[in-house]
């Protein structure tokens, strides 16, 4: 969702963001005190007798659920969670501001009742000591994990600018005399370009451009055509994103992208960009990364063991060849990576194996590699994708790399699923489009879904995918084959 700000610019809110950043921070506090009570009294709170060191236990449960409230309802009146939550600026101070005023609340609460002779002092002690740590904790490891990948998006940023005019100039200059911004210029593109400033650094017109970005590498591309068109925009940007290329534009009207585009400020400049993809924000790179890794390792430990020792028993007497199934598929960014996978076919020649996508009653399938499609247990390897950071937990499928090929000739957008990390499961998935696809039509509808995941991203909406996968797999899915 965008708006308008007062200087005509085009915001973006994160509002499932901030609600994700309450949740946990109130689980974190729950958790806190559950443990506080535990370290104090070397119980939890629920296992409690009803008399503890002479106090009645049930005064800590109402406490508990006002400390929630109290936290809630103070966070929202300071607007700890605003627009910069989870940048270093001020968010410490911001944040022992409120747990300085829930101390506060918390006192009064505990005078209010009369409770100051049967609290224990050394409890709350603990739970303020534990809370805080824990708090803080949290907002280290996710500013550490942004900046991290902010480095790294910073470091790889090659541009091309298009446009060599008077707005291309004042954009390169402001680019190349402040590293912080982290863009590259590669070069410029323009039909003319005779009497600028940059016409060295021109390395052809507009039409030349499939054949720069094949040559050479580019991350991103910048329009700054000061009179540029639609049809030449929307041009420009099919051409770029069939080759996983963001694209950006300096605009000249901000009105005509009202409530369209996400929206990137560089110095003077206010860069459109073309298509809405909120996981380009390091900070929700940050929260997708985490959870991948702390999910993937409790697969990888809890699940993944036992699943492993019986697969692989009956995979090795029912047919020969190894346990795992390895294929080069198309990832993020249109790079090539190996995909892991419980082995659920005969042994068959590799070009075979990388170009015909199962059908139902498939002579090629063992009877445990039916049973591991029908389960999704042969994706279980992919978790070690995804601690790899090859994958996502949830993530548009990844292809074949001649899949990749052959469709993305046919199918407008298909290069746009590559602009995240490709996923164990997906939306596209868990809305009936799983299995072969046969036609173009079913992939145009695949590649539909994984568009709107991608410019509709959230946690909430990735832990719905998680959901529906559960369901799905209890259910049943008929393209399971």
């Amino acid at each position: 969702m965008t708006h308008i700000d007062q200087k005509g610019r085009i915001r973006r809110h994160t509002l499932s963001g901030r609600a994700v950043y309450l949740l946990i921070d109130v689980l974190i506090l729950n958790l806190s005190f559950q443990f506080a009570f535990l370290v104090r009294f070397s119980v939890l709170l629920y296992q409690s007798p009803y008399l503890l060191e002479g106090a009645p236990t049930n005064i800590y449960n109402p406490l508990e659920l006002y400390v929630t409230g109290a936290w809630i309802l103070v966070s929202l009146i300071t607007r700890l969670y605003g627009d910069k939550f989870g940048t270093p600026a001020g968010r410490l101070r911001d944040l022992f501001k409120v747990i300085g005023f829930l101390a506060t609340a918390v006192l009064v609460f505990i005078v209010a009742q009369g409770g100051y002779n049967y609290y224990s002092r050394g409890f709350l002690v603990y739970f303020f000591l534990i809370s805080s740590s824990a708090l803080l904790i949290f907002r280290i490891i996710i500013n550490s994990t942004a900046t991290l990948m902010r480095s790294r998006d910073f470091a790889s940023r090659d541009i091309l600018i298009i446009g060599a005019g008077r707005t291309g100039e004042r954009f390169y200059s402001a680019v190349s005399n402040n590293p912080v911004y982290g863009y590259h210029v590669i070069g410029f593109l323009d039909d003319n370009g005779i009497t600028s400033k940059v016409r060295p650094m021109i390395l052809g017109k507009l039409g030349d451009l499939e054949q720069i970005t094949a040559s050479q590498p580019v991350d991103e591309v910048v329009i700054a055509l000061p009179k540029a068109n639609e049809e030449t925009i929307a041009r420009l940007v099919t051409q770029c994103e069939d080759k996983c290329i963001r694209v950006n534009v300096i605009p000249n009207d901000y009105a005509a992208f009202e409530g369209k585009r996400v929206i990137e400020e560089v110095g003077e400049f206010s860069l459109v960009r073309m298509r809405e993809a909120p996981l380009d924000l390091p900070s929700n790179k940050a929260m997708k990364r985490t959870f991948d890794i702390i999910f993937s390792l409790i697969i990888l430990i809890v699940v993944f063991p036992p699943v492993f020792l019986i697969s692989a028993l009956l995979i090795k007497l029912t047919s020969k060849g190894p346990i795992f199934f390895k294929q080069l598929r198309t990832g993020e960014d249109g790079a090539s990576f190996v995909c892991y996978k419980f082995r659920t076919m005969r042994n068959l020649p590799r070009e075979m194996a990388d170009s015909i996508q199962a059908v139902p009653n498939d002579p090629r399938l063992t009877w445990i590699g039916s049973i591991l499609r029908r389960t999704n247990a042969d994706e279980l390897p992919q978790f070690w994708n995804v601690l790899k950071g090859d994958m996502s937990v949830v993530g548009p499928r990844p292809h074949m790399l001649k899949h990749t090929e052959d469709y993305r000739k046919i199918i407008g957008n298909y290069m746009v699923r590559h602009f995240v990390k490709p996923g164990v499961t997906g939306w596209a998935q868990v809305n009936g489009l799983r299995g072969a696809t046969q036609s173009p039509d079913k992939m145009e509808r695949r590649i539909k879904h994984d568009v709107h995941y991608i410019e509709n991203w959230s946690f909430l909406f990735d832990l719905t995918i998680i959901w529906e996968t559960i369901i799905t797999m209890f259910r049943g899915d008929k393209n399971a084959y």
